[in-house]
């Protein structure tokens, strides 16, 4: 399960993770890179997840999409996420600033 509120991202350990950024004021392009990147503490230098986003140039949107394996580093716990653009044309663009990520336990066992 994945909950969003306000920009406050919540979802379930050790599940695919998929989200969609609508993004306004920047022009998307098919040459341009977008990163997830998860840390522990916002002040923090070690990165725990970092993942290349898809980018929808028609819509503009960037899509992140992180697999199981990939979410499993991260245990139950609070985080914080950001969002950056590396444009086509040598601009570095965050688009959304750390901001909390809650990884929740589940009771499943798989």
């Amino acid at each position: 399960m994945i909950i969003v509120k306000e920009k406050t991202i919540m979802c379930s350990r050790g599940d695919t993770f998929i989200t969609l950024f609508y993004v306004k004021g920047l022009v998307l392009t098919e040459n341009d890179r977008a990163v997830f990147t998860v840390k522990k503490d916002i002040e923090g230098r070690q990165t725990l997840l970092s993942l290349p986003c898809g980018i929808d140039t028609l819509n503009n949107v960037i899509s992140v999409f992180g697999t199981a394996q990939e979410m499993s580093v991260l245990a139950e716990g609070t985080y914080w996420y950001d969002l950056y653009v590396d444009t086509a044309s040598g601009a570095h663009t965050t688009l959304v600033y750390p901001n909390k990520f809650i990884v929740r336990r589940t009771v499943h066992n798989d």
